[in-house]
């Protein structure tokens, strides 16, 4: 998603770039007529429209212009415009005061968007990173989110696992029965082994899953399988399961 928004945002700044470098290029000067010429805040605009044999469809444009030009299109009612042949809409008048809103836009846009992506992978790491504290048969015990979890995991990676690894994974809940209204946020409440009671807020529900908000932010998968989810969206709900870890697979 950073990487779409960061495509979306820069989008302007990238085609006015080009745009201008096709301008500088291949452009042509031409006559253009003056429509309208006028002052804002010290800022002078002039609305022009290109000959009928350039832009057959007559459009308007505007643009900013440096006082001289300003002064010499108001005389005369004319002025000199840069234009790409067979692209109307890719000219510059000559005299034209540049503008750099779509630049200052993608610039602090791009910082924003890739502070969110440090957090974002902070967030990912703290979430997914767990220490072992002791592996038994079928289980293992992770020191995740500030407490010691115990969860289901399978029994291959498990062989291959002693306490003090670091390891990498998700942590998610196969639901033993349905998804009810229940209490304020709390989190995991351990009942045995790794049979838990959640009590989180419902973020997101389909196709069998449900994805829940845990008093510290955390979100844990559950998988309701035929069970009804009959909490609704931002109810805060509990639900009784079975905890598994499915770690991460490294490659290479």
């Amino acid at each position: 998603m950073v990487l779409v928004a960061l495509f979306l945002v820069n989008l302007p700044f990238v085609h006015e770039t080009l745009t201008e470098r096709r301008i500088s290029r291949s452009g042509q000067d031409v006559t253009a007529m003056l429509v309208k010429a006028q002052t804002l805040n010290g800022r002078r605009f002039v609305d022009y429209r290109l000959p009928e044999s350039v832009d057959p469809k007559q459009l308007r444009f505007s643009a900013r212009v440096d006082g001289t030009t300003w002064a010499q299109a108001k005389e005369t009612g004319e002025l000199v415009v840069r234009v790409v042949p067979d692209k109307p809409s890719a000219n510059r008048p000559v005299g034209e005061v540049p503008s750099n809103v779509f630049g200052w836009i993608a610039g602090v846009s791009d910082v924003v968007l890739l502070l969110a992506a440090v957090l974002l992978w902070r967030r990912w790491r703290r979430w997914s990173r767990h220490e072992v504290v002791a592996v038994g048969e079928g289980l293992v015990s992770l020191a995740a989110h500030g407490s010691t979890l115990t969860a289901s995991a399978p029994q291959a990676w498990l062989a291959r696992q002693q306490p003090g690894d670091q390891v990498s994974g998700a942590l998610h809940l196969v639901a033993d029965g349905d998804l009810v209204p229940g209490l304020p946020l709390s989190g995991l409440e351990q009942v045995s082994g790794s049979s838990y009671v959640v009590r989180g807020r419902v973020v997101d529900a389909r196709n069998g899953r449900v994805e829940l908000e845990l008093a510290d932010g955390f979100r844990l998968s559950v998988e309701t399988g035929p069970h009804r989810i009959r909490a609704d969206i931002r109810d805060s709900t509990e639900i009784r399961g079975t905890l598994c870890f499915t770690p991460t697979v490294s490659r290479g």
